[in-house]
């Protein structure tokens, strides 16, 4: 087969892509290796909420129209979005097309998938950045009498067997996971490396809304001072819940869940953690202060500190000073 484009995914990005390159009367054609948004049917846990709100939620020429802008939209909810979009932009979609190799050629790339072979111009690659875990080389001294799951396969604290749980990371997902497994009614320790904290509201608004009002979410690649950095920062340590609450360490630590410095390694069976948890934590807080710092100076320069509520801050992170550096 030949065509100008191949477009590797049929998740947002992929189908995004589609619809730019038909606005442009550019052939091509989108491959998934199972359905339409086949991550979020297969790789996701059902109780997963997005972080942005539904207002957030755009695509080229589709924007949010439910009656909920404000809400966190439920991984049910995205499946069913995007196999609308697909449909909407007459996606060029060949589901169950796995592929296999992709190779320059004289004429462009060559792309094998499942049992054929396309010869195209340009290949997008739109296979999104968590289809795969990043597992770090730790995990190997974890004795095989534990059970050890990652994001993509875990589905519900049922599947775990009894006992204590140790979560490791405290980004967005180690903290939904935390939390979910801690309601359940299981011991849950939380293992922190560095993190970003952010409320999730300031001011009586999103802290997306601040995000995207400051300008921050639109700085470009050369308008960051180190961007090998900002590629391997952490999202942020948010939750999207019905109720808008923020899910922070002292939240969590409200709850009953432990919280333990950054897994150094795994030796004999034994969990070693670093002893820079306090140091971690008083960082996150400061860079979460700089940014409020910043929304508040844009929203008296944008003249709306009458519209909104005063300034304020929020609690420090508290660390447990007896936070144990190892556990059996």
């Amino acid at each position: 087969m030949q065509t100008t484009a191949v477009v590797i995914g049929a998740g947002h990005a992929g189908l995004a892509m589609s619809r730019r390159l038909t606005e442009r009367s550019i052939d091509h054609v989108v491959l998934e290796r199972g359905e339409v948004a086949n991550s979020w049917r297969t790789q996701r846990w059902p109780s997963l909420r997005l972080l942005t709100p539904n207002w957030q939620t755009r695509l080229p020429a589709h924007d949010y129209a439910g009656d909920d802008p404000d809400g966190y939209m439920p991984v049910a909810e995205v499946v069913a979005t995007i196999t609308r979009y697909a449909r909407l932009v007459s996606a060029p979609v060949r589901t169950a097309t796995a592929v296999h190799a992709v190779r320059a050629s004289s004429q462009g790339f060559e792309v094998r998938a499942s049992d054929d072979l396309l010869r195209a111009r340009a290949v997008v690659l739109a296979t999104g950045a968590c289809s795969q875990p990043a597992i770090p080389v730790i995990a190997d001294a974890v004795p095989e009498s534990i059970t050890t799951l990652t994001p993509l396969a875990y589905r519900d604290p049922g599947q775990l067997p009894e006992g204590g749980v140790l979560v490791v990371g405290a980004s967005a997902t180690g903290i939904q996971l935390a939390d979910e497994i801690r309601r359940s009614g299981r011991p849950v320790t939380l293992a922190v490396g560095e993190h970003v904290r952010l409320p999730r509201t300031y001011r009586n608004r999103d802290i997306f809304w601040w995000l995207e009002a400051t300008g921050l979410l639109a700085e470009r690649y050369d308008q960051i001072d180190d961007l090998t950095r900002a590629r391997h920062l952490p999202s942020p340590q948010l939750t999207g819940t019905p109720e808008t609450i923020t899910t922070d360490l002292n939240a969590l630590t409200a709850r009953g869940i432990r919280i333990v410095g950054r897994l150094g390694r795994v030796a004999s069976g034994v969990a070693q953690f670093s002893g820079s948890l306090a140091n971690t934590c008083a960082l996150a807080d400061l860079k979460m202060n700089r940014f409020l710092n910043r929304a508040d100076d844009w929203a008296t320069a944008s003249g709306l500190d009458d519209e909104l509520p005063p300034p304020h801050r929020f609690a420090p992170t508290c660390v447990d000073p007896r936070a144990p550096l190892s556990w059996t």
